[in-house]
This record gives C-alpha cells, structure tokens and sequence, in this order.
C-alpha cells in the first residue's frame, strides 16, 4: 500500500539499498522529508497514474527535487522494492529523470526550486518564515529594519538555504521577483547599481505571514506531515484502484 513514494529509487542505484517500506517510514515522519515528499505524490500524480506521459511536468520536477535534497529524500532515492508494480513505477518515472539530475548539479536554479529546497528543511524553513515576518518593509521598498537584516543574514547561513543566495527569477513566481531583490540589493546591501538580469539572495513573497508557496498550479502550504499522509495516500491509492 505504501508504494507510491518508489519511483524515487530510479534516480541512482547502490548496493546497499534499504526497504523502501522503510526509507518511507524515515521520509514522512520527518518533518521536512514527510511534507515534500506529500507534494511529490500530488504534484507527479499525473506521472504516477493513468497513461505513460512523454515528458515530467515542471512542477513534478521541482517537488522531486525538493525531496531529494533531504537525507531522507536520497535514502529513499535508493530503496530497494521487490514487486512488479514498483518496477512500472520506477519506468514511469524514468521520463523525470535527466532534467532533475541537470538541475539538481546547476549552481544558479530558479528562485522556486531555491525556495522548495529550503523549505524541505526544518532549520531551514524556520529562517525562511523569520524573514518572511521581519522583511515586510523591504517587500514593499520602505526600508531595511535591524530585524530584516539581521533575519537576512540568517537565512543565508543555513546549508539549504545556500541556491538562495544566486538563485534567479524566470518569471514564473506569483510575486514581483525582481522587485524585491532590487529593494534588498539597495536597501539592505545599499547597492545602488543593481542589475536585474544578475542573480541575487532569494526572494519571496510579502503577502504571506506564514510559509506558503503559490504556483499556477497549486498552492503548497507547510502542515503537520501526520495530518495529510493518510488522506492522501488513501486518495492516491483509490484513484488507482479505481481505474
């Protein structure tokens, strides 16, 4: 019932492969781990079920990403699963995989996967919601409070905040990317040259309180992992057996 999460395991192959029953178990009772791998499962539904798809969607893309970023997450690249329709799966998945691996070793990725990566990570995420509530003024071109500098300077020592620090805006954020970098850059860093086109720290939105991504496509909220696993694993689970 929990094979769902096993087509992670065809981005690499070892020798020493744990379960996937229990690198699963490790992911999603692990704060971070458990959250991406639930937006893995609803983001790659669409690969996971129904007819073979011909190309990963972007948004797959990136939850896998995120996923894999955790030790968690490259355990569970590496499980080891033993029935046929893990290995359907796994083929499945297939069509994900030379994009994500390109991505994953680019030093400058686009803002929102900087910020999924981040977000997969508790130490992490709890800088990233520090500065989402002390950098309001700086969102809007105000000024740049001790509290936002200091919340800035934070983040950027957390290890998976690090693609933060030159990641770049394609245009597919739902907030003014660009904006808020060049009010950072001059108010925060007092660079008054700012280049738009020059990868800079990340960006975020400034209509947001808490931890909350927004894409075309989905709104991604951080919850409790417990909370959502069995609802969706059990949707997940009946849609396939429905069809």
């Amino acid at each position: 019932m929990w094979f769902l999460m096993l087509p992670l395991a065809i981005l690499t192959t070892v020798a020493d492969a744990i379960p996937c029953e229990e690198a699963r178990l490790k992911c999603a009772y692990r704060e971070g781990c458990g959250t991406a791998l639930q937006h893995y499962l609803l983001d790659c539904s669409g690969v996971l079920q129904g007819p073979h798809k011909h190309y990963c969607p972007q948004i797959c893309e990136y939850s896998l990403i995120a996923l894999v970023s955790t030790e968690e997450g490259k355990a569970l690249m590496e499980c080891e699963c033993s029935d046929p329709y893990c290995q359907d799966q796994k083929q499945r998945t297939e069509i994900c995989k030379p994009n994500v691996m390109k991505i994953i070793h680019e030093p400058v990725v686009p803002c929102r996967i900087a910020q999924w990566i981040c977000n997969a990570d508790v130490q992490c995420l709890t800088a990233f919601d520090y500065y989402q509530r002390n950098c309001k003024a700086m969102f809007h071109g105000k000024k740049c409070t001790p509290k936002c500098h200091n919340s800035i300077s934070i983040l950027r020592r957390q290890e998976k905040a690090q693609k933060l620090k030159m990641c770049k805006c394609d245009g597919t954020e739902d907030y003014n990317c660009h904006g808020i970098q060049r009010n950072m850059d001059k108010l925060c860093f007092h660079n008054h040259h700012y280049n738009v086109t020059r990868p800079k720290v990340h960006v975020h939105s400034d209509e947001t309180p808490q931890v909350t991504l927004v894409t075309s496509s989905c709104k991604r909220s951080i919850v409790p992992s417990w909370t959502i696993s069995v609802s969706l694993f059990a949707t997940l689970i009946r849609n396939y057996l429905g069809g």
